[in-house]
């Protein structure tokens, strides 16, 4: 185990499952939908202009949703990427096996999400099942403070009585790892074109053993 890390912080979407527009493009190509002409973000077979601009905080993620929906409506489309896609079936397997060691391991961890409410509506933390893997579970609308703001990362690491110095961040959007950087905590991209790659780099990173392959 790492001897300088003591504290994983999590981002939820696009992590612990796979990013709504990654189901998309699948769902799309079993349909016949045009994905091929389709920006479906970095995953997708067209560069994505929108996603792009959500990577580097122009706009939110909600905004981005917004314009993948109004995409599919004008390729007359009828599906809702909340509603209709089995996300049970959308975990990340890689990522929950990390968190499971790392629950069993002296690691501290926790949850930092900026849009859960909008997919598991209010209060979901209550809840959740997978609670009891992490120390604290953040969701911003609590506090009024979104990603990338200091504040959000101030918070957390006051729950968890972490040093931003010996703790990592994990998310998909590179501009919430610029903001966790500039409070000095460290960051870890999670790619969501090699999501399995990004992990194993990740549990290299806290010294954690690498999962056999099967």
């Amino acid at each position: 185990m790492s001897e300088g890390i003591d504290a994983v912080v999590w981002d939820m979407g696009g992590i612990f499952r796979r990013y709504f527009t990654e189901v998309l493009v699948d769902v799309g190509r079993e349909r016949g939908w045009p994905v091929g002409r389709m920006a479906l973000g970095p995953t997708g077979s067209v560069p994505d202009p929108d996603y792009d601009a959500m990577d580097a905080g122009e706009i939110s993620e909600g905004e981005y949703y917004a314009r993948v929906v109004e995409r599919l409506h004008d390729e007359d489309i009828d599906f809702d990427p909340k509603r209709d896609p089995d996300w049970a079936d959308e975990d990340r397997r890689a990522v929950w096996s990390l968190v499971h060691d790392i629950a069993d391991s002296p690691l501290r961890q926790a949850v930092l999400t900026n849009d859960a409410s909008n997919w598991l509506g209010p209060d979901w933390w209550e809840t959740w099942p997978e609670r009891r893997f992490f120390d604290a579970v953040v969701d911003v609308a609590t506090i009024g403070v979104r990603k990338p703001a200091a504040g959000a990362f101030e918070h957390v690491l006051r729950l968890l009585d972490a040093d931003p110095a010996r703790t990592v961040f994990v998310d998909d959007m590179r501009v919430n790892c610029r903001g966790a950087e500039a409070v000095g905590i460290a960051a870890h991209h999670l790619d969501i074109r090699d999501a399995d790659g990004s992990v194993a780099a990740l549990r290299a990173r806290l010294g954690l053993a690498a999962v056999p392959t099967p």
